[in-house]
C-alpha cells in the first residue's frame, strides 16, 4: 500500500455496529456507546478495491460499487463492506478515502466531513473547509458528491446547517443541495446516533454517527468536525 492517508468508515443500522478507522485510531460505536482504539488498521489492496485488518478487532475487505468522488484533495469511494468486527461477521456499506492533498492547518480554523448512504444507488459524500478567522458559513469552501438512482450527479451549491450542543458537538444537520437542472435544492437532514471525541496531532475531532433523510430514503453515515485545538491555535 502507497504512504497516501486512509481513512475507512462503515455503517451497520440494523445492528448499531460503526466504525471510523484512519492511521494512528479506530472508533467503534456499538448502539450509542463507543470505543477508542490507539492503532489504525493495516490497509492493503485487494483487487477492485481493499483488505483492511486489525490484530483482534477487525477484518474488512471493502469494494467500490459507483465512480470515485472528488472532494478537495481527497478520493472517496462509497464501498460494499465485508468481514468480520470481533466475532461478529459484518455485510453493509461504507466509504474508502485517500487524502491526496493534506488540510492547510495553518489556514483552516475547521473542517466538516459528511456521508450519508442510503442504499447502493444513493449516497451523498460532502466536505466543507472554512479558512482561518471565517465567520458564518458563507465563506466555507465546499464540494459535494451526489449518487442518484446509481449516477453521479453534478452539484453546483452545497448549504449546510448544523445545530451543535454546549460543547461544541453536532447534534443534527440540514443539507441543501443546489443541482445544475432543478429550480428546487434537493434536501437531507440527519440526526446524531453517536458520538465521541479525541485529539490526533492537535487536532481536535468530534466523530458522530448520524442517521439520514432524504426525501423518502432513509440511510445512516456520518458527520465528523475536525478544529484545531486550543494548544495549536495559541
Amino acid at each position: 500500500m502507497s504512504d497516501v492517508p486512509t481513512s475507512i468508515q462503515f455503517f451497520d443500522p440494523r445492528h448499531g455496529l460503526h466504525c471510523s478507522a484512519r492511521a494512528g485510531a479506530t472508533l467503534l460505536f456499538e448502539g450509542a456507546g463507543s470505543r477508542v482504539l490507539a492503532d489504525g488498521p493495516r490497509v492493503e489492496r485487494a483487487g477492485r478495491g481493499w483488505r483492511a485488518r486489525l490484530e483482534g478487532e477487525l477484518e474488512l475487505e471493502l469494494e467500490p460499487i459507483a465512480p470515485a468522488a472528488e472532494l478537495h484533495g481527497v478520493t472517496a469511494h462509497v464501498c460494499d463492506v465485508r468481514g468480520r468486527v470481533g466475532e461478529r461477521e459484518l455485510r453493509c456499506l461504507g466509504t474508502f478515502a485517500e487524502t491526496h492533498v493534506a488540510p492547510e492547518w495553518d489556514r483552516l480554523d475547521a473542517l466538516r466531513s459528511i456521508s450519508a448512504l442510503f442504499d447502493r444507488d444513493n449516497a451523498l459524500l460532502a466536505i466543507a473547509q472554512r479558512p482561518q478567522g471565517a465567520v458564518g458559513h458563507g465563506v466555507e469552501r465546499n464540494a459535494a458528491w451526489l449518487l442518484r438512482d446509481g449516477e453521479p450527479v453534478e452539484i453546483e451549491e452545497l448549504r449546510l446547517s448544523t445545530v451543535y450542543d454546549g460543547d461544541g458537538r453536532q447534534r443534527s444537520a440540514g443539507v441543501e443541495l443546489w443541482l445544475s437542472d432543478e429550480e428546487h435544492p434537493l434536501r437531507a437532514s440527519g440526526t446524531v446516533v453517536a458520538g465521541s471525541s479525541l485529539q490526533l496531532e492537535g487536532i481536535e475531532v468530534h466523530a458522530a454517527v448520524f442517521r439520514w433523510r432524504m426525501g423518502e430514503r432513509e440511510g445512516a453515515g456520518a458527520y465528523e468536525l475536525m478544529s484545531r485545538s486550543e494548544l495549536l491555535a495559541a
